[in-house]
């Protein structure tokens, strides 16, 4: 079986650690993002080669898995291979580690689309590059919901609430000015003590308890790109749970038409900072969690 190649590299720094003093989930999709240049260039195309071809190459959707934390001066590896390819899609896989634990500490399967068929020189290199997508890569608890084409007006009538309103600023883009994959998980990151609090969980007394919340595994998908100016608002709601986790989903809308530029679902579970613990929902948490999932028509 072929083997990943170094992709990418850097170290953890404090401004990228959240309440739990562990790195925000939006920067592993950084890593995924950059190492994804960086495979693409390896197998023959990368910007330069694009850019010569006249192609538009772009992330159609990101499925994440955090499996172990990474704290304050942690060294970061990606290792990376594709997994899949296809006419105009390929499917790469990048394994993110730290290099002084022997254990996997997060996934990423990002699902790349080209608007031409890719050529014959690239596709043949990322066919003998391919490997089976590992068993720990593959999704758990995300992937059967079916996320609707929503509007901003159907978003409300459904049951979502808004946790974010903003302006996408030039430096959130890409060399394209296209709202970058990282700050999409940033606001949904950013909006989740809204949401908690919207079911029924204080934030502000779970921090001084010292307990936090932590999201275990992600699928975004990327319908439309936003550019720098638009205005952008995220509505989120609960669609499931059990007794130690939550399912959300996220929809992130164009504000001045309503029209949905991405979606997510995201598990996460409530989380005890003093022993670094998963923490069980009470009887009383699961009723009034009940209480508010949404239903969203297919």
């Amino acid at each position: 079986m072929p083997e990943l190649k170094p992709t990418f590299s850097t170290a953890v720094n404090t401004w990228q650690c959240d309440e739990n003093d562990h790195l925000n989930v939006q920067f592993y999709t950084q890593f995924g993002h950059e190492a994804s240049a960086h495979l693409l260039a390896q197998l023959g195309l990368g910007p330069r080669a694009q850019r010569a071809a006249g192609l538009g190459v772009t992330a159609a959707d990101d499925h994440v898995r955090y499996l172990k934390e990474f704290r304050v001066v942690d060294a970061v590896e990606v290792h990376s291979a594709p997994v899949e390819i296809g006419d105009r899609h390929l499917l790469a896989y990048h394994e993110i580690r730290n290099p002084a634990e022997a254990a996997i500490a997060a996934t990423v399967r990002r699902r790349i689309i080209c608007d031409q068929p890719w050529p014959a020189a690239f596709r043949a290199r990322a066919e003998a590059a391919c490997r089976a997508l590992p068993e720990a890569a593959r999704p758990r608890s995300v992937g059967t919901l079916s996320l609707p084409e929503l509007t901003l007006e159907a978003a409300h009538a459904a049951g979502l609430i808004e946790v974010g309103r903003t302006v996408i600023t030039p430096d959130q883009c890409d060399e394209r000015g296209e709202f970058l994959p990282r700050h999409q998980f940033g606001r949904y990151s950013d909006g989740a003590p809204v949401l908690w609090n919207h079911l029924g969980f204080d934030r502000a007394a779970m921090q001084d308890r010292r307990e936090g919340s932590v999201v275990v595994e992600m699928l975004a998908h990327y319908r439309r790109p936003l550019r720098a100016g638009d205005l952008a608002i995220v509505m989120s709601g609960l669609a499931a749970f059990t007794a130690k986790t939550l399912v959300f989903t996220h929809f992130l809308f164009e504000a001045e038409t309503g029209t949905l530029a991405a979606c997510a679902e995201a598990v996460g579970m409530k989380f005890d900072q003093k022993v670094r613990k998963i923490m069980t929902f009470s009887p009383e948490d699961q009723a009034r969690l009940a209480a508010h999932k949404i239903r969203l028509a297919a």
